[in-house]
């Protein structure tokens, strides 16, 4: 239903990331990689300080430029930070000058990750994995690669070996829910964000998820008292918002679920649901011009769905622009040939254009006509 690519680079910026930093501390403290008896050094707990340790770090390298742990080290700060370059420039020194600790290969998928290049961490995370390195935050990187991938029996491998390592851990069934979403068992995908939860209370991302799979189960009021817990936690994550318009529209609350998605979408103007259930409600208001402002933003999800492009089409139409509508009843046709609702309409629009405006009136079909 919702993929974390969408949505991996606004969390990190925009909605107090928990998923992104509290898995870089996974990574920082819980590597059980047996081929190269190196741990993964946690730099929370070497100062509390970053800055004072990236200092401490620069001034190190700046002594002992082969060693590899310290770029390293310095890297982990880096993506941090969210200085992504910086920390690829250091893994890159990092894997020359050590090939044989995995741990730099994991990091640099990481930043990738982090990067949304999801296509180059992929093959460096499966040779991590291949070269012994065993550690819960691979396989949980692996679990999120594969779905970002659209590969979800790949990724739930991965869960399924995270989980073997640490039943409890809330990444693992965080992403264990993921999957099952993913496959379309709402069921034990809710089950997994509540267990996820129960171990990381503050847990943003997993009680946000459990909201959608709520909302698509239509258990509102359960729904509801998650949305409230995670609009506390991340009062800018725009997807949250979108969910409280959703619950809004479930009890006719028109002009609050319209504030609600108007609000997500100040918070991520990318959410392509939010844009079509904005354009579809103004639509219904008759406010065609707004429609249309929402609609057109929604197009690369929605673009091949019946209900939108027949949406957009009378929008158009009713403003005049015409041939922008004709574009769109024939794209009707293209999607689904033979819509004999789409063919009449495209005639009418022909012979609209062909005539005199002052002899030709013709009110639009509905695009309830073209459901």
């Amino acid at each position: 239903m919702r993929s974390l690519v969408a949505y991996i680079l606004y969390l990190r910026k925009k909605t107090a990331p928990y998923l992104l930093v509290a898995l870089l501390a996974t990574i920082a403290g819980c590597n059980l990689n047996q081929g190269t008896g190196e741990q993964m050094v946690n730099l929370d707990k070497v100062t509390d300080d970053p800055e004072e340790h990236l200092a401490n770090l620069n001034k190190a390298i700046s002594r002992n430029k082969q060693d590899a742990s310290l770029y390293k080290r310095r890297a982990k700060i880096f993506l941090k930070k969210g200085e992504l370059d910086k920390a690829l420039a250091d893994l890159d020194e990092a894997i020359t000058l050590n090939k044989t600790d995995m741990a730099n290969l994991f990091l640099k998928a990481q930043v990738l990750r982090a990067k949304g290049e999801i296509a180059q961490a992929l093959p460096l995370a499966l040779k991590a994995e291949r070269n012994s390195f065993q550690s819960v935050a691979l396989y949980v990187l692996l679990s999120d690669l594969y779905l970002q991938l659209k590969q979800p029996g790949n990724a739930a491998v991965y869960t399924k070996k995270a989980l073997a390592l640490a039943p409890k851990n809330e990444f693992a069934l965080y992403y264990n829910g993921r999957v099952a979403e993913a496959t379309g068992d709402t069921a034990k995908a809710a089950a997994n964000y509540k267990l996820s939860i129960k171990e990381a209370p503050e847990f943003a991302e997993a009680r946000r998820e459990l909201t959608g799979t709520l909302i698509s189960q239509k258990k509102y009021d359960e729904a509801r008292q998650q949305l409230e817990k995670a609009l506390k936690l991340v009062p800018m994550d725009g997807l949250l918002w979108h969910y409280r318009g959703e619950l809004y529209q479930s009890v006719q609350k028109t002009d609050s679920a319209l504030w609600s998605y108007n609000k997500a979408i100040t918070f991520a103007d990318s959410l392509q649901q939010t844009h079509y259930q904005a354009g579809q409600l103004l639509y219904n208001r008759k406010d065609y011009a707004g429609a249309i402002s929402h609609l057109e933003k929604a197009g690369k999800q929605y673009g091949n769905s019946i209900k939108y492009i027949a949406t957009l089409a009378s929008a158009y139409e009713r403003t005049g622009e015409n041939i922008k509508a004709l574009e769109q009843y024939q794209r009707l046709l293209e999607v689904q040939p033979g819509y004999t609702a789409a063919n009449y309409s495209i005639a009418r629009l022909k012979a609209k254009l062909t005539r005199p405006v002052s002899t030709y009136v013709a009110e639009p079909v509905s695009a309830d006509t073209l459901e």
